[in-house]
Parts: structure tokens; C-alpha cells; sequence
């Protein structure tokens, strides 16, 4: 057997054969101030959230995601934990590496096939901009008609993150100065779907 009818054979027990639907995303990642701990400070939001808006979709779904970079003075980049990016490894988002960077003002649209039921997190790929808050869930499930090898009740997507009350500059400017100053440990660890404060008067839940 040639080289070539080994790579299709690969290529063809690697890619699904299912054909899933298209599902559009449209995106604006901008500055605004948050407050998720009564603590207001800047942060890095997707269409005024952080986390991010969820992606659900099913296996074999192709993701459509129309990206605007309204960060006046950064550029930006997402990552697609766990994605495997079959065929379309210049959309992984990896800024510098398999990407360009998208530029202040400018849009940039990512277009992927999600192959694997699973759940998996994207996230800001360029400087510290995950810590701000670039971040968000990605749930795949199985197609129509087909279920779980288990069972269970129900299924929740939780994320958890560290959140520190200095802002990422702050952070950076002593991760990168002599003496090294380490940022030391988060004021807050953040629940995304359990949250501890409310975000406009403060109660305890």
C-alpha cells in the first residue's frame, strides 16, 4: 500500500462520518469593568460576559465563530482546548504559532469541525488576557439517536477559575521585573455556574 492510500484511510477513520449542522457564532471581545466579588476591576468580556457565551453543538456540528477584536490597545487570539482541528489547523488560535494575532478593530472568523463528543474550554491565547476573564465552555454532544455507554441524572458544566483583584498589567509588570515579584495567591476562586456573590448588590446566596 502507497503512501497516499495510507493517508486516506487515515484521513478516513479520523473524520466523522456524520453530517452535523453549522452553527454561527458572533463575537466581540472588549474591556469592561466587572465586579464578581463586590471587587470592580478590568476585565476582558465576550459580548459583555465572562466566562464567555457556552458553544453547545453536537459531534460532528461545524462551528462558526465571527470573532471582533474591540480591544482598543491588545490583539487577540482563542484557543480551542481539546479540539483536535482536523484539517483546519490554522483556526487552533495558538497566536504566533499556527495563527496571526487579530489586530484592534479588526474581525477574524474561525471556522472548525467539533469530532469528539466531550466537554472542553476555550480561551485567550495571547498574553494574559485568560486571567482577564477570555474564556468560555464548549460541550459536544452525540449525535441524534445515539446515547451515553452510562447513565445519569443530569449533566452541569462547571468552571472554575482564580481571580485576582490586580489587574493583569499589574501582574505582568512583576512577573517581568528584577527582582521577580510573583502575583502571589487569588483573592477569589470563581464558579461559573454557582455563583458566590451577586454581581449588582453583593448578597451572600
Amino acid at each position: 500500500m502507497n503512501f497516499l492510500a495510507c493517508f486516506v484511510l487515515l484521513c478516513f477513520f479520523t473524520v466523522p462520518l456524520v453530517e452535523g449542522r453549522v452553527r454561527h457564532y458572533k463575537w466581540e471581545a472588549k474591556y469592561e469593568f466587572k465586579s464578581p466579588d463586590c471587587y470592580k476591576k478590568l476585565a476582558i468580556t465576550i459580548n459583555g460576559k465572562t466566562p464567555g457565551p457556552s458553544i453547545i453543538a453536537q459531534q460532528g456540528d461545524t462551528i462558526v465563530v465571527e470573532l471582533k477584536n474591540c480591544l482598543s490597545t491588545e490583539n487577540v487570539a482563542i484557543h480551542w482546548h481539546g479540539i483536535r482541528q482536523i484539517g483546519t489547523p490554522w483556526f487552533d488560535g495558538s497566536e504566533g504559532v499556527t495563527q496571526c494575532p487579530i489586530l484592534p478593530g479588526d474581525t477574524f472568523v474561525y471556522k472548525f469541525i467539533v469530532d469528539r463528543p466531550g466537554t472542553y474550554l476555550y480561551h485567550a491565547h495571547y498574553g494574559m488576557q485568560r486571567e482577564a476573564g477570555l474564556y468560555g465552555s464548549i460541550r459536544v454532544l452525540l449525535p441524534e439517536g445515539e446515547t451515553e455507554p452510562f447513565s445519569y441524572d443530569y449533566d452541569r458544566s462547571i468552571i472554575l477559575a482564580d481571580w485576582y483583584h490586580a489587574s493583569t498589567y499589574e501582574q505582568v509588570a512583576g512577573l517581568s521585573s528584577i527582582p521577580f515579584v510573583w502575583v502571589g495567591e487569588p483573592q477569589v476562586s470563581l464558579s461559573q455556574t454557582i455563583p458566590v456573590y451577586d454581581d449588582f448588590n453583593c448578597t451572600l446566596h
